[in-house]
């Protein structure tokens, strides 16, 4: 048998143990002020911009390791964590009402002195109630938002077309599935309805779990919705079931999809790919207010729905407070959410930031207007409970529509539970 050189085996330990070496000090470069943990629901290629606009200029500047995980079932798994009492120094979360819940428990700490809410548009940033006792305060900091409310299009058709084409239920660009948060679709249409049909106050309301679902205005909004897409409908409904919702915009931006409308939030531009005209079959789209296509809606009302990404701190630690800091920074606000074809509720962010986008510019002003109205994405804000039943009525009312009353008698059920925690006002600009 011949003789294995141990000269080759030498060469190779003395590298290792250099490597070695080099890695302690790199580690030790960058996380030489200790670490952070962090949650979000970012992955693929919204982590690795995350990571690169975000955690790498921070553990730069700051010597503090971040320790990232991203999950799309990120509330499953914070609360999974928290219940085995292990959850991350700092959580980002698209429901204020799930936050406040943990707030209520006293598993956040709070972020006064951290961040002032006035430099935030409403509704993302309020003081809501801590544990019994101990008062309000800023509990999360919004780091990116979303226009909803909005029924994207290609730039060429007509008002008229628009009309005709919303009055079709083939027209519209649908699907439910979302992983474990499949359905949120649906219920984005069914709070826009209610929002545009019946007004901002009736909205803040239901969303405040104040108002029965059983209520006319509510069943109105349902049978709306179903009316629109084709509710029962096989020939509509099947597809929509079994098609994730950013397929569904891929395929639209594409160009070769039979659908010409889709009720989306602005996020869709970076899911789909065509922002700022990344795609050319695409880059003509164009959004309108969904009160002019929703039926019965009032559109001199000004009111849109909308969304975003909060953070919240469940570890008081010091490196925590200097990663919340840093994401309040409003050039770092500016930088995240242009990466994400989103937009900032820091009100030193100017609009002129969004470039010379048309679409982007309307959106960035519509947000931005201390005249329009706007409402936070109901489902987000309800209880998290109250949320997942939402979802799944949703699903079953657009499979069976006939089910309507039971499924309305279910979630207000739901609602009389008295462990729940409500946001008493999701609404915020305007006279809201």
């Amino acid at each position: 048998m011949r003789r294995p050189d141990v000269r080759g085996y030498g060469v190779i330990g003395l590298c290792l143990v250099v490597v070695a070496v080099v890695g302690v000090v790199v580690v030790r470069a960058v996380g030489g002020n200790g670490s952070v943990t962090l949650l979000a629901n970012w992955s693929g290629g919204d982590e690795t911009l995350f990571r690169q606009q975000v955690i790498q200029p921070f553990e730069a500047e700051e010597h503090i390791h971040v320790l990232y995980q991203g999950s799309s079932a990120e509330s499953q798994v914070l609360d999974a964590d928290a219940e085995a009492g292990a959850p991350p120094d700092i959580a980002v979360l698209p429901g204020p009402g799930e936050l406040a819940d943990y707030a209520s428990k006293g598993q956040l700490a709070p972020l006064d002195g951290l961040i002032d809410g006035k430099d935030f548009n409403a509704p993302w940033a309020r003081k809501v109630d801590g544990p019994r006792g101990e008062g309000a305060h800023y509990y999360w900091l919004p780091i990116k938002t979303d226009l909803k409310s909005a029924v994207w299009y290609p730039k060429g058709m007509t008002a008229g077309q628009r009309t005709a084409a919303a009055a079709a239920p083939g027209s519209w660009c649908l699907g439910m599935v979302s992983g474990a948060t499949s359905g949120w679709p649906a219920t984005d249409w069914i709070e826009d309805i209610l929002l545009q049909q019946a007004g901002p106050a009736v909205y803040q309301q239901w969303a405040g779990g104040r108002l029965r679902w059983t209520d006319a205005r509510v069943a109105r909004a349902w049978r709306t919705w179903g009316d629109m897409v084709g509710a029962g409908q096989a020939a509509y409904v099947r597809p929509a079931v079994t098609r994730a919702y950013d397929v569904v915009s891929r395929t639209a931006a594409g160009g070769g999809a039979a659908c010409t409308l889709e009720h989306q939030s602005s996020f869709i531009r970076a899911d789909a790919g065509w922002a700022n005209g990344a795609d050319p079959k695409r880059s003509d789209a164009d959004f309108v207010h969904s009160a002019d296509l929703i039926p019965g809606a009032d559109s001199a009302q000004d009111a849109w729905e909308v969304s975003g990404d909060l953070a919240a701190m469940l570890h008081d630690t010091p490196q925590a407070r200097k990663l919340i800091s840093y994401l309040a920074r409003p050039e770092v606000q500016q930088k995240w959410s242009l990466s994400q074809s989103a937009f900032s509720a820091d009100r030193a962010v100017r609009t002129s930031a969004y470039g010379a986008d048309p679409v982007s510019l309307a959106a960035a002003r519509t947000l931005d207007s201390p005249g329009t109205v706007r409402c936070y994405d109901a489902s987000d804000a309800m209880p998290a409970v109250m949320r997942d039943a939402f979802e799944l009525a949703a699903l079953r009312y657009l499979a069976e529509p006939t089910s309507l009353e039971h499924q309305l008698t279910i979630l207000d059920g739901v609602r009389k539970r008295r462990t729940m925690v409500w946001l008493p006002k999701v609404c915020g600009g305007g006279t809201g």
